[in-house]
């Protein structure tokens, strides 16, 4: 089953998604990191389409061929995001749905599970982000470093090269999945120049989220649905002391650890296998 590129409004915001599998099968939602989109779960969505889903990946506001904010300090802050992913997942009219989150899409997914207006969540996959950021320092300022000033290249393979150097540390690609990489997250600018595909305000609003600690510790302890938490033991974002405590307030969670960097790619057999075993739970 190939994929269908869609577009919805949501509180006048078109947002497009990309659209896998059977309109009536089971509804699997996946959401990307920071200043990724939707098609970083190309791979996922064709394999889970073979296990009977289907599988909706969105680019949100400002990513992607998602419509750019009006007003970035409301629209891409967290309360922002989590009114449009809750309004897009209300468009499926379902009454529950599997999640899949990247970094900053698994955060969603711990909004999301815990917002009494938005859909049922049966199952969260986390990839590689735990609920506060501890002893990820580096990390955090390694992102916002790239994020605020994306460079700009003549050729799309020179913009290949930099992303192959930016997500190094990330589970093996193929020449191919580089390339597929690297074509779905380019535009080019209005001097012919190409770059990230990506609004630089993104990074401005979650910058200046004030969330107490244990407020965010609150949201993860509160899921009350199976949760499957994939940790990348070179990341820099998630760290074994994150882990460590995630476990220790939610025992029942299940994980899987993996020796490469973040965010783990979910495009190969090692990480594909066990999201679809725990899906099918």
């Amino acid at each position: 089953m190939s994929r269908t590129d869609a577009f919805v409004t949501v509180d006048g915001t078109e947002v497009h998604y990309t659209d896998w599998g059977d309109a009536d099968d089971p509804l699997v939602v996946c959401v990307h990191g920071l200043s990724r989109n939707g098609r970083d779960f190309d791979p996922l969505a064709r394999r889970l389409v073979t296990e009977g889903y289907r599988v909706v990946c969105p680019d949100m506001p400002g990513r992607g061929r998602s419509e750019w904010a009006d007003d970035p300090e409301t629209e891409y802050s967290w309360e922002g995001l989590l009114a449009t992913l809750r309004g897009f997942c209300d468009t499926f009219e379902r009454d529950a749905v599997r999640y899949v989150g990247t970094s900053m899409g698994g955060l969603l997914g711990m909004l999301l599970a815990n917002d009494d207006d938005a859909v049922e969540l049966t199952h969260f996959v986390c990839n590689d982000i735990g609920p506060v950021f501890v002893n990820a320092e580096a990390g955090i300022e390694r992102i916002v470093d790239y994020l605020t000033d994306p460079p700009a290249f003549d050729t799309y393979a020179e913009l290949e090269a930099w992303y192959r150097e930016t997500y190094a540390t990330m589970n093996p690609q193929t020449d191919a999945e580089w390339r597929r990489f690297t074509l779905t997250s380019a535009r080019r600018r209005d001097d012919g120049r190409v770059t990230r595909d990506y609004d630089e305000r993104i990074v401005a609003a979650l910058l200046s989220s004030n969330a107490d600690p244990e407020e965010a510790w609150g949201y993860w302890e509160s899921l009350d649905l199976p949760t499957f938490v994939i940790w990348a033991h070179e990341s820099d974002v998630l760290t074994e002391p994150t882990v460590e405590e995630m476990l220790e307030r939610r025992p029942e969670t299940d994980l899987l650890e993996l020796d490469c960097g973040h965010p783990p790619g979910l495009n190969v057999a090692e990480q594909l296998d066990p999201v679809v075993e725990f899906l099918a739970e």
